[in-house]
């Protein structure tokens, strides 16, 4: 099952219209009608990606279950020059007493803006919203309230243009924050006081009450923190997640997954791969239990012919095999988000087989075991060839492998392996493959290879992204390497999204200066980006002053003025460990907490 993209593409027909998709939609859920506060909860895409969200599908699912709460949704229209309104009443965003911003995706953040602007905000004077902010009357106009991975990571960019960010995990905090809108709603409360309770809640950033001050190289000098706020925000972490089960709450087949039932397995990863933001932004670890999702599955085999398992790392929750075999067995089928290499097992292989699941994602990230474990990938050659033979084995026929190039300490000798490690993949694929004797469809390689993108909260966040012309040289080398190789089809996101992606992930407010510059003027992301060594906007870097450079080690991250609960000191010493001459204390030192998680050893071994 592949992820949804973030980008923009729509493949509804125009002519499709609200009311169409409206009549699409199966509601796993009782929605609430006749509430007195109209809430708007918004996706900044199109109605075909939001849908294909499983985090925006639950945010709305939360809200909608909320006493006095009346709940609308609102996308991006399918015509550009088309109005943003509410979905299901096509009413004006402007009416809402709460519009809620579910983001996931940075390079959404352009649409924001559209949204906030279509909410009757006028986005010059939110550039002073720190000054204005509490002289407003609660009601004035909608309040704005964001959320979602992007701005759990870095909620600097957009700061100025939301009242409140919910940081961390929504499961508990909808709750919270709607009682506290009510009382405030009910009693008539200035903003004001209104976001002096919500600033108390945990996981709540209130951008207003915070400063940020800065040294003349543009770097960040200080931030401090104005009222009851706290000095720095914490993460808010469901415990608990039995508690809360995250599924589909809406069916329809205008979607990514068409109308497959989602069920959530866990969140976190144990791996620790120091480029991905779900193995520190989720810390910790967490699963659930069996017993929960077999009534998860039980719930989903009633409404859906398909079972989607997803997660930052699915196929390690060592009851995956058996729950997705229980829906091979139901005449079902069984699909997972992605697949270690090293969690193949021929039970796993032979039930995803049986639900006749036919692709599979993984992730090799980069094309040899020495760079593979420097950059936190504990996963050697073997493995991961031997990890596709057994699915070929097992009736898999397409596989999608992705990769990175301008990872840290990466070298030209380790992207010409990616075209060695494509060759024996493919290689065995088929060797496997030609073991069944019902053996008429060759295996099929989708390579992805994307440029490194430094992401913040993980170890790599100081990192540069690479320039142009060394990102476009090493993708140009896998390109040429697999071109003569039949049934492998490569595909690779642009260095220059690539790089506008690196803005928003390491920018500070006055990215958001920025945003608020492209939209005043018509100007897109790629305007940007042919700007990037230029200072365009009265004292604010240039945009190759978030990307291009080094971030030292004294620096005060855009970032760090909320706490992700990640101490620095781990991070920047996973980042030095990316550049140790000698790879193998690394890979022992992995492997003996490995098999200490695995209870082999003694906590006091590793």
């Amino acid at each position: 099952m592949s992820k949804a993209s973030h980008s923009t593409k729509n493949p509804l027909r125009p002519e499709l219209l609200n009311a169409e998709l409206l009549k699409s939609e199966r509601h796993l859920f009782s929605v609430k009608s006749g509430g007195d506060i109209r809430t708007v909860v918004a996706y900044p895409n199109r109605y075909w990606l939001a849908m294909s969200n499983l985090g925006f599908q639950t945010v709305y699912r939360l809200f909608s279950e909320e006493q006095r709460f009346s709940v609308e949704r609102a996308y991006l229209p399918d015509e550009a020059e088309s109005a943003i309104k509410s979905f299901e009443t096509n009413s004006q965003l402007a009416n809402a007493d709460l519009l809620a911003l579910s983001v996931s995706f940075e390079t959404d953040y352009p649409y924001v803006l559209k949204m906030l602007e279509a909410a009757g905000l006028n986005l010059e004077s939110c550039q002073e919203l720190n000054r204005e902010a509490e002289k407003r009357d609660l009601g004035a106009r909608p309040f704005i309230l964001g959320g979602g991975a992007a701005l759990t990571l870095n909620p600097e960019p957009l700061a100025n243009f939301f009242d409140a960010i919910v940081i961390g995990e929504g499961e508990e905090i909808v709750a919270e924050i709607a009682e506290c809108f009510r009382h405030h709603r009910d009693n008539r409360s200035t903003l004001e006081e209104l976001l002096d309770e919500m600033a108390e809640l945990e996981g709540i950033y209130i951008p207003s009450r915070y400063k940020v001050g800065y040294k003349d190289d543009h770097s960040i000098e200080s931030f401090s923190n104005l009222g009851r706020s706290p000095k720095r925000v914490q993460r808010r972490v469901v415990q608990d997640l039995d508690a809360y089960p995250t599924t589909t709450a809406v069916q329809t087949p205008n979607t990514e997954f068409k109308s497959m039932y989602m069920t959530e397995t866990g969140r976190g990863c144990e791996v620790g791969c120091k480029f991905c933001v779900a193995g520190y932004m989720y810390r910790p670890v967490r699963k659930r239990s069996r017993e929960m999702l077999q009534e998860t599955v039980k719930i989903g085999l009633e409404s859906s012919d398909s079972i989607g398992f997803v997660g930052a790392s699915v196929s390690s929750h060592r009851h995956i095999a058996e729950l997705a075999g229980s829906v091979a067995k139901a005449g079902k089928r069984a699909a997972l988000s992605s697949i270690m290499s090293q969690k193949v097992s021929p039970e796993l292989a032979a039930s995803l087989s049986e639900s006749e699941y036919k692709t599979v994602a993984l992730a090799p990230e980069a094309g040899n075991e020495n760079l593979r474990f420097r950059i936190g990938k504990r996963v050697p050659d073997e493995q991961v060839v031997s990890g596709v033979a057994t699915l070929a084995e097992a009736g898999i026929r397409n596989f999608k492998l992705y990769f990175m190039v301008g990872l840290p300490s990466e070298t030209e000798e380790d992207v010409a392996d990616i075209v060695a490690l494509v060759s024996r993949v493919r290689d065995a694929a088929m060797a496997a493959a030609r073991k069944q004797e019902s053996f008429t469809v060759a295996p099929k390689i989708i390579l992805s290879v994307n440029p490194f993108i430094p992401k913040a909260w993980t170890p790599f966040q100081r990192h540069p992204f690479l320039g142009f012309r060394e990102i476009k040289k090493r993708i140009g080398l896998v390109k040429q390497g697999v071109r003569s190789m039949g049934g492998v089809e490569m595909k690779h996101e642009s260095p220059r999204e690539s790089y506008f992606q690196t803005v928003l992930s390491r920018g500070d407010r006055r990215v958001g200066d920025m945003l608020y510059f492209l939209h005043q003027n018509g100007h897109d992301w790629r305007w940007l980006v042919k700007k990037g060594s230029e200072e365009f906007i009265e004292g604010a870097p240039s945009p190759d002053f978030f990307v291009s450079r080094s971030f030292s080690k004294e620096e005060i991250l855009p970032w760090e003025i909320v706490d992700l609960k990640i101490k620095r000191s781990l991070l920047d010493r996973l980042y030095q460990e990316t550049f140790e001459d000698d790879v193998a204390p690394l890979i022992e030192r992995k492997e003996k907490i490995a098999r200490q998680r695995a209870g082999e050893i003694s906590p006091c071994a590793a």
